[in-house]
Order: C-alpha cells, then sequence, then structure tokens
C-alpha cells in the first residue's frame, strides 16, 4: 500500500526523511541536518534540510526528542519509509549457502527445521525471532469413536486426516449403550469421512441427512465441527522462539518496566493469538510497526512475519520482532528467504520424487 498520496512532501524530503530511518536505525542516536549534510552528499545547506526537517514534523513523519535538536522517525515515518522509501535487497549468495547448509545438516524433523528457523533468522537478523509448527489449514476428519463412559456421559475421539487426536466429553440427557454409540459412529463416518469443519455442518444444516438420525446425533454433529475447528487454530500451534537477548539489549527495552512489557510480549503475550490468524491466510512477507490493534505491548514494537508452507494444505508463521528501530530492509529479505526455504524443504518432505533444489542463491 502507498501512502505518497497521503503526505504532501517533496522527493528531496522523502529523501531526507529515508537519510533519517537509515541513520537512526543504525546508530539509535537523533538524526541532526548538519549529520545529513555531511555524510550524504545533498547538494544543499544545512537551513534547507532544517526546512525540509520542520516538514516532516509537521506531517507527523519525524518527531524531536525532548533533549536534542536532532530528529528520529515517528511511527508514521517508519510506516511511510516501509512502504514507500525501503530498497528491497536480498541475501548474499554466501549467507544464503550458509543457511541452507544448516537446515541440510538435520534430519528431516519439520518441528527440527521450525526451531533451527527461529534459531537462523535471530542470528541473521541481530533480533528476536519466532516461528510456529507448521498446521493444517483445514483439519479432515479421518474418523471418529464414540464412547460410553458413564451414565449420560460420551467419549468423542476424533482422528484427523493429518493424525492428529482430539478427544472431549459429551453430556446427554439420556442414557445410550455402546452399541447404539457404534452404530451412530459407523453412520456418520461413512457419511463424513474426509470432510472439514464447514462441510460437516453445512452437511449437518440439510433436513434429510438428519431425519434418520437418532436424539443424539445434533449433540454429536457440533462438537465434531467444533473439535475439527479447534484444531485448524494456528494460535494453538507449538511456537518457538529465540533471540530475546538480542531484543533486550537494543535501548529502547533497557528500562526494567520497557524489558518486563517485552518479556510479557515474546513470551506469553496473547498477542500472538490475533497476530498469527491474519498473517496465515495472506502471502508474502508482513510488516506491523506499533499496531496496538494486535495487543498490548505493540506500541513500541514491530514485528516482520511470513507464512510458510504447502498452498493450502499446511502452513506455519516466520517472524522477527524487535524495536520501532529495525532494520527493516534486512528483516524483510531475512524472513522471505528463510520461510521460502521452510516451504522448499515441507515440499521435498511431502513429494520424496522431488530433486534435491542446488538453487536458492539470487543475485
Amino acid at each position: 500500500m502507498d501512502q505518497t498520496d497521503n503526505y504532501n512532501i517533496s522527493p528531496r524530503q522523502r529523501q531526507v526523511l529515508s537519510i533519517i530511518v537509515e541513520e537512526y536505525v543504525g546508530t539509535a542516536h537523533p538524526v541532526a541536518s548538519e549529520q545529513i549534510v555531511s555524510g550524504h552528499g545533498l547538494n544543499v545547506s544545512s537551513a534547507t534540510v532544517r526546512n525540509d526537517m520542520a516538514e516532516l514534523e509537521r506531517a507527523g513523519l519525524i518527531v524531536q526528542p525532548h533533549t536534542s535538536a536532532g530528529r528520529v522517525p515517528s511511527e508514521q515515518g517508519y510506516r511511510y519509509f516501509v512502504e514507500n522509501l525501503m530498497h528491497p535487497t536480498v541475501l548474499a549468495p554466501n549467507e544464503q549457502r550458509k543457511i541452507r547448509h544448516q537446515f541440510h545438516q538435520v534430519e528431516m524433523d519439520a518441528d527440527e527445521w521450525v526451531r533451527l528457523a527461529a534459531s537462523v533468522l535471530s542470528r541473521t537478523v541481530h533480533s528476536a525471532a519466532v516461528a510456529t509448527a507448521p498446521r493444517s489449514t483445514a483439519v479432515h476428519l479421518k474418523h471418529f469413536e464414540l464412547l460410553s463412559i458413564s451414565d449420560k456421559r460420551v467419549m468423542i475421539v476424533l482422528v484427523g486426516h493429518d493424525g492428529t487426536v482430539a478427544q472431549q466429553m459429551l453430556y446427554m440427557d439420556q442414557d445410550w449403550s455402546q452399541e447404539e454409540l457404534g452404530a451412530l459412529a459407523q453412520h456418520l463416518n461413512a457419511a463424513l469421512e474426509g470432510k472439514a469443519a464447514t462441510e460437516i455442518a453445512d452437511w449437518a444444516g440439510q433436513p434429510a441427512n438428519m431425519q434418520p438420525m437418532p436424539a443424539l446425533a445434533p449433540g454429536v454433529l457440533s462438537t465434531l465441527v467444533a473439535m475439527l475447528t479447534n484444531l485448524e487454530r494456528h494460535e494453538t500451534s507449538q511456537i518457538y522462539r529465540e533471540g530475546l537477548a538480542h531484543i533486550l539489549n537494543q535501548p529502547e527495552f533497557r528500562q526494567p518496566e520497557r524489558m518486563q512489557q517485552i518479556l510479557e510480549l515474546f513470551e506469553h503475550g496473547s498477542v500472538w493469538t490475533s497476530i498469527i490468524p491474519s498473517v496465515i491466510t495472506q502471502e508474502g512477507v508482513q510488516v506491523m510497526i506499533g499496531d496496538t490493534a494486535m495487543g498490548e505491548g505493540m506500541s513500541e514494537v514491530s514485528v516482520v512475519l511470513a507464512r510458510y508452507g504447502l498452498g493450502e494444505e499446511l502452513a506455519g508463521v516466520l517472524g522477527v520482532v524487535g524495536p520501532l528501530r529495525m532494520p527493516y530492509s534486512r528483516s524483510v529479505s531475512s524472513v522471505s528467504y528463510i520461510s521460502q526455504l521452510l516451504s522448499d524443504l515441507l515440499l521435498k518432505a511431502h513429494n520424496p520424487s522431488i530433486p534435491n533444489s542446488q538453487g536458492g542463491d539470487t543475485e
């Protein structure tokens, strides 16, 4: 999304904003007009740059810290930079080879790949990294069983097509024998095998399918839909976290209260339950800058995430977490490369006949 039309700034002011972002990301020190003129070859005076900075400040793209004559990017300024000024980069070929080599050293185990991806990504961008284990984007019913536990209590044991097993207790209004439960399970398994939650709900919504059913059938069907839906919730996936020390070493998070906030966000924050579903359905790299709509604690944090997986069959999320003062170009390129590498590894694991790729280096 291009925000160019939202701000009435000139091409030179765009260049000044880009310099301020890149300088501040690298140094964590406010950027002064003299520094911009002397260090970047602008053929204008410091007074002209100060005027440009005043316009950028009026536009809300940069701000002046209380104790400094320099300027730093605002949250809006970072967004404008990422969406309009950032130059995409690609990891150097030697970095790509080094990363691929690390993955080729581990066995064909998806969990190990994901754990390694978080570790490699953290080291590559010198920031915190998160990755979720791949999950089926839509879990289909393989079969289920109804087990009589005691009076009016039935255990539903569900097996998904991907081998996932779930169980749930169902409380009935009357007693049902194991023979009756077994007959219903057999009938429904024949009709519902291979269906996802939405398909089962649609099937149950057709009166013709429900007319010959015993009274406990609607409760069983609604429970199956709920169980399959829960299995599809990616926020319940295993989340691997690496590199917390990198983010805690940033000056933004050295104060005890900010340190505690980032610890809670990184380790226990419910923010992931809102972020993961929003990313899992999108292609490409998603950049979230100070997005408080995603949860508390996000006002001083940027997240760069991407989906990886096998199309609509299997998917997970990989990304980095850092301060607003993040090296966005390198973060985006690293997340993009490693997420694609994970996708390629999963594709090879599910299709052993595919030859090992020798590519991946991009000039």
